[in-house]
């Protein structure tokens, strides 16, 4: 039996988390919350679920649950925690199960706590306070770190919001700030930044220039620095740096701010000779990441090319900067470039090395060879271990060597799905781009062909190759940029159909395209009877796909009732595709806000054409009150 929360999807994990917490506040009485949050499990972590063995559900359940139980602040208990006691091995087991502990949740105790250390369900907490309330919170009683860390997550999110009010509170005045607040008030700082601030973050920044603690006093000279800096005002930016210097000599921040400081100025030999002294310094002290240091050294022996792309990102704060911003460009040269499309251009044929084990509708997970598994090792030692993601694909290339020797390897969905990755980077001369055009599709036709394989060989045709399985998530993955590259072209639509088959949760969301796909196609049927097969599902492209499948069907009446549901469950969508010129949003890093103007945004721009193309638009506007 094993508990592997690691490999858990991020959304899933925490929609379980998430759950787990509101079942525990919700009463005193540990049965009651594990009865009831196992009964809401397979609609809340239907993948986690699948993963599980058979019999398994309760004891894991009971794992989980008594972790977050145990950690859980309680608001209407004082924000204090109520702890359970280990059970004893010989006593009945606390799930209900009837049998001794030590045969049934005690199993699970061998494998160490589910969560990680550094865990914390705070943020899940606070979740359940009004923000208006924020300022009531007993922050006396909660660990500054762990409530700067739950604001930093919100922020990520695109809750910026409420990831201030909750430092503001945290950091409001006539409180005693040490050291355990330094992350909060850097954090404050650059929320202000990104909210366009300024007021708040100078008044913050000046508040804590008189604070007793010492560190946390040179945090602020620092971020007063910057601001001087930012301004052009370098005699005072030196003046804060040097009483930041004094107040905490060795912080490795000040390291990034001199150099940011020496570039701007244009004094490239100064920050030479300081970078080789702070990398010496900060090393010997052994207080600073591997990568800040890395890049001191890079400085103190290319000044020039280092401080330019560091003066490139000026537009934060020096103590927001990150190392890797400051890398060089990891790009091919031209020798690489055609030694890689060369790879490219030679596939071996597909050759099944996996095995599948279907039951019922399902082929189970994919298992490669003992042979392929002995590839997928040393290409991970190769290609990955300590090199690429630190100083890029192209670094050190020992791999496209080790490619040439190995042809095995080009039979691994894992390897693929790595050349794929690389192929998607803007990494290569302008030179080769349409040669690298062509070998993408081909390296993802090879793709889509040896998944056909070894689902013919094993006996799997129309059976599901399910996402739960992390072992299908390579071959399913590589699917999916196969479908997206085919986009618009004959290829698309049965490699959306199968990719949909092989894998119903959809979890790449391709459900979306596949509706307005059908619909431009004269298959207003199809795409309705897709979207029923995902009742409840709120993603946009599903919601308002279904207007548009019932309009075309000359269900009018249903086509209007749908689109009041999509209108009220996502009303900016409506607003933003009926928009004559609809201004583009600032987009969230790394995702979309579900909801969110970017989110309705991205829906006018991928299928506007959908519903013009089927001559719904104008039905639109009518039903909508819009006027163009």
């Amino acid at each position: 039996m094993n508990l592997d929360l690691a490999s858990t999807e991020t959304a899933e994990l925490d929609a379980l988390l998430r759950l787990a917490v509101q079942e525990t506040l919700a009463t005193t009485d540990f049965s009651a919350a594990l009865n009831a949050f196992l009964a809401a499990l397979p609609e809340t972590a239907p993948e986690f679920m699948a993963m599980l063995p058979a019999g398994s559900e309760r004891a894991i359940a009971f794992t989980l649950l008594r972790e977050v139980w145990n950690h859980t602040p309680r608001p209407d208990h004082g924000w204090k925690r109520l702890p359970l006691p280990k059970p004893e091995r010989n006593a009945p087991c606390p799930c209900g199960s009837g049998r001794k502990y030590k045969h049934c949740c005690g199993e699970l105790d061998r494998l160490g706590p589910p969560l990680p250390d550094g865990f914390t369900v705070l943020g899940y907490v606070l979740e359940t306070i009004p923000v208006r309330r924020f300022a009531e919170l007993p922050f006396r009683q909660l660990d500054p770190q762990e409530v700067s860390h739950v604001a930093s997550e919100w922020s990520k999110e695109g809750r910026l919001e409420p990831a201030i009010a909750l430092l503001e509170a945290l950091l409001a005045p006539g409180g005693k700030f040490d050291a355990r607040h330094e992350h909060a008030f850097d954090e404050l700082c650059s929320l202000y930044l990104d909210a366009g601030r300024a007021e708040e973050r100078l008044a913050l920044v000046e508040r804590f220039l008189t604070v007793p603690d010492k560190p946390l006093r040179g945090a602020a000279w620092q971020r007063r620095a910057t601001i001087h800096a930012d301004a052009g005002e370098f005699d005072q930016a030196w003046a804060a740096f040097k009483e930041a210097q004094r107040l905490d000599p060795d912080q490795p921040a000040l390291a990034l701010l001199e150099l940011t400081l020496l570039g701007t100025e244009g004094r490239l030999d100064e920050a030479q000779a300081r970078a080789a002294f702070w990398s010496k310094r900060l090393r010997k002290l052994g207080e600073a990441r591997e990568e800040l240091l890395e890049f001191l050294e890079e400085v103190a022996r290319n000044p020039a090319e280092l401080l330019g792309r560091l003066m490139s990102t000026a537009a934060g704060e020096a103590g927001d900067f990150e190392t890797e911003d400051f890398a060089d460009d990891d790009e091919a040269s031209e020798d690489e470039s055609e030694a890689f499309i060369a790879l490219l251009e030679r596939l071996p044929a597909p050759q099944c090395h996996y095995r599948l084990t279907p039951f019922e509708d399902s082929a189970g997970p994919l298992e490669p060879t003992a042979a392929l598994v002995d590839v997928e090792r040393e290409w991970g030692r190769v290609f990955w271990d300590g090199r690429a993601e630190d100083r890029g694909y192209w670094a050190d290339t020992d791999w496209l060597e080790w490619l040439e020797k190995t042809p095995l390897a080009w039979q691994s969905f894992a390897v693929l799905e790595d050349v794929s990755a690389i192929l998607d980077e803007s990494l290569f001369p302008e030179a080769f781009e349409e040669r690298l055009d062509v070998a993408e599709e081909r390296l993802l036709d090879h793709s889509v062909a040896l998944l056909r394989q070894v689902i013919a060989e094993n006996g799997a045709e129309g059976k599901k190759l399910e996402w739960g399985w992390h072992e299908n998530r390579p071959a399913l993955r590589l699917l999916m940029n196969a479908a997206e590259l085919a986009y618009g072209t004959d290829k698309e639509l049965p490699l959306l159909e199968w990719l949909i088959a092989l894998n119903p949760n959809d979890n790449g969301g391709q459900r979306e395209r596949l509706v307005h796909l059908y619909c431009e196609q004269g298959r207003p049927a199809d795409a309705l009877a897709l979207c029923e097969r995902y009742p409840g599902d709120e993603l946009p492209g599903t919601l308002y796909g279904r207007v548009l499948a019932l309009y075309l069907l000359g269900r009018r009446g249903e086509a209007v009732a749908a689109l009041a549901q999509a209108k009220k469950c996502l009303p900016k969508v409506l607003k933003t595709l009926l928009a004559a010129r609809p201004k583009p949003p600032a987009m969230t890093p790394g995702g979309v806000i579900h909801g969110g103007d970017d989110e309705a945004w991205l829906y006018r721009l991928e299928y506007r054409p959908s519903w013009e193309s089927c001559g719904a638009l104008r039905w639109l506007e009518e039903v909508s009150g819009a006027r163009r």
